[in-house]
Formats: C-alpha cells, sequence, structure tokens
C-alpha cells in the first residue's frame, strides 16, 4: 500500500544519524491514517533524537493535528527540515519541532480553516461551530511556537492564505534556523490551484513537470515486454494496471493510454475530495467505463456523501463502496439514459 510517509531507522547514539521521517505526500491519503504512523513511530523504539524532513502542500486535517501531537509529546527531541514546502497542515506538524530549520529559498504557508459541506440550515451552523473549534487547534499549535498574540496570527490565517519565505517564517518565529538555499526541485509537487492564492513565483515551483514526450511511433506499435509493462506501471504508481495489460499485443502506447487515464481518474478522485473511490473507479476504466463517467461518478460521491471533508484534503475511508458510491453510479446513469 501507497503511503505519504516514510520512516527510514537509524542507530541512535555518539556519531550515528537519528531516525527520519520523510513527509512528501498528501498526508492521510491511501488509506493510510494517522494511527498507521503512530505504530511505525512506535516501532522505532526509545530513541533520543528524531528528524522530520517536510516537504508536503498539506493533507487531512485531522491526521495532520494528530501527527503534530504525536511528535510534540515524543520523548525524542524532534528536529523539523522543511526541504522545501510546508503548507496548511503540514505547517501544523512542523510546530512540533523543538527545532524548525528552512533553507534560505524554501516557504511555509499558513491559511484559514476551509471546509466543504451539504445539507439543512442547521447541518451548515454545526459545521461552521467545527470550524470555530479547528481554528482554534491551529491557533494553539502556531501560538506555542511563535509566541505570537492571537490578533497577529488572525493577520496570517486569512482565507487566501499567508506565504513566508523562510527569513520571514524566522522573524515570526515559525522557524529557527535559515540554512542555505537548496535545489528549487525539491518544492513539493502540488497542484497550485488547490490554493486560494499563490504568488507567481511560487505557483511556478509548485506546477508539476510537463509530461515527457511519447516514445518514438515505431516503438510503440511494437507489443511490449511482459518486464516492461511491469515496470512502466510500477513507475507511474500503477502496479495493478500491470496484469490486464498482459496480454501479448499490448503496446507501449497502449501502456502509456491505460497509465494516463488511471492519473486522470486518481486526479479526479483527489479534486472532490474522493481518493478512497479511486483503485475501484481505475479498474472500472480498465474493464470498460469511460474516463469520464468516472471523473462524473467521484463527483456526485462527493456531493452526497454524508459527512464533511476538509477542502484542501481527503479523508480517506476503508470501504470504498460506502458513502454515496451506489446513488452516484446510479445518478450518472440516470444522466447518461436521457
Amino acid at each position: 500500500m501507497a503511503k505519504w510517509y516514510d520512516i527510514k531507522a537509524a542507530a541512535d547514539g555518539d556519531g550515528q544519524q537519528p531516525p527520519t521521517i520523510y513527509l512528501y505526500d498528501e498526508i492521510g491519503y491511501w488509506g493510510v491514517t494517522a494511527k498507521d504512523f503512530a505504530d511505525d513511530l512506535k516501532a522505532l523504539g526509545p530513541v533520543t533524537a528524531l528528524t522530520v524532513r517536510i516537504n508536503s502542500g498539506g493533507g487531512e486535517f485531522f491526521a495532520g493535528l494528530a501527527i503534530g501531537n504525536l511528535l510534540r509529546t515524543h520523548a525524542a527531541k524532534v528536529t523539523v527540515k522543511i526541504d522545501g514546502l510546508a503548507g496548511s497542515i503540514a505547517s501544523v506538524i512542523a510546530m512540533a519541532g523543538d527545532t524548525v530549520e528552512m533553507p534560505s529559498n524554501a516557504m511555509m504557508m499558513v491559511h484559514n480553516v476551509s471546509w466543504w459541506a451539504s445539507g439543512t440550515a442547521e447541518d451548515l451552523r454545526e459545521t461552521a461551530d467545527v470550524m470555530d473549534q479547528m481554528r482554534k487547534s491551529l491557533v494553539a499549535a502556531y501560538r506555542a511556537k511563535t509566541g505570537l498574540d492571537d490578533a497577529k496570527l488572525d493577520e496570517l490565517l486569512t482565507d487566501s492564505g499567508t506565504w513566508m519565505t523562510a527569513a520571514e517564517a524566522k522573524e515570526l518565529g515559525f522557524c529557527d534556523v535559515v540554512t542555505d538555499a537548496v535545489d528549487a526541485t525539491n518544492f513539493a509537487r502540488v497542484d497550485p490551484a488547490r490554493f486560494a492564492k499563490v504568488p507567481a513565483a511560487i505557483a511556478a515551483k509548485l506546477a508539476p513537470p510537463p509530461p515527457a514526450p511519447p516514445p518514438a511511433a515505431a516503438d510503440q506499435a511494437k507489443p511490449a515486454e511482459a518486464r516492461q509493462i511491469a515496470d512502466l506501471c510500477a513507475k507511474a504508481g500503477f502496479p495493478e494496471l500491470t496484469a490486464g495489460l498482459l496480454t501479448g499485443t499490448a503496446t507501449e502506447a497502449d501502456v502509456t493510454r491505460r497509465i494516463e487515464d488511471a492519473r486522470k481518474v486518481q486526479d479526479a478522485c483527489a479534486r472532490f475530495r474522493r481518493p478512497d473511490m479511486a483503485r475501484n473507479l481505475i479498474a472500472a476504466v480498465a474493464t470498460g467505463l469511460t474516463v469520464d463517467a468516472a471523473c462524473a461518478i467521484a463527483n456526485e460521491a462527493a456531493a452526497d456523501r454524508d459527512e464533511s471533508v476538509v477542502t484542501d484534503t481527503s479523508r480517506p475511508n476503508s470501504q470504498p463502496q460506502a458513502n454515496g458510491w451506489d446513488k452516484a453510479i446510479n445518478t450518472v446513469n440516470q444522466r447518461t439514459a436521457r
């Protein structure tokens, strides 16, 4: 199962590097929970120091809050290194560091709580109450690290967000040490559109790199070898596609198209806050469902799900067909039949 974190154990003693935790993805994705993180952290055993390396645009609010609390209360001395970007809930996790280091060209972004909800007027009033409590959690985490008063934090926690350079973060107390600049390619690869307002210079760094040019036509016309298919699917992050492509006739172009379809469905599920549906929808597309129909199903499920969802994150569900799946499919089928 894919994870949005990686924990590398190391001997903890004189002259040895401490265990390192990498948060290099959307926090809370792929059905991996904060409890999984806690279990892996506990498995390290007693250590006196931890290094946490962050390069993330954010993720699921409560997963990030739990991780921050786990690190803040850990017996080890925690050093946080922001390798590119600590945005949204990733910045809250960074506040758990006894020492927070940022290269001079790294960025931090903080913003007000945002939430997607549907239902009755009473439902929305209750959602607003929950959002007020979530904001208090943010303010408490930032205040504990920076010492800033609530008035100053209110200035920073705007709906559009506040982007800070390393020097600005240090001046405000979000960062303790500014180090030498790093390669700009270390910035988290996230869609700038997920944020309300992004400085142009930062948006260019965040934007995913352009797709590689397709292979030559002659190469694509030749049936791909089984190992080549497996390698292409694994490298793209969709190893589950391999079995369906081992037909003996699938070309490299066929594999590329299948991967592109899977990526479109995955991106749509993330955009509609339903990453839990991605695996099933990708499998359905591989057996005949169109990409447009899969995206429509994810959209309908997002609109009809029973629980509220944090807008700059996803809340994975261990049962992919729950929370509006059947209703979404029926709605899309009805529209198609008209």
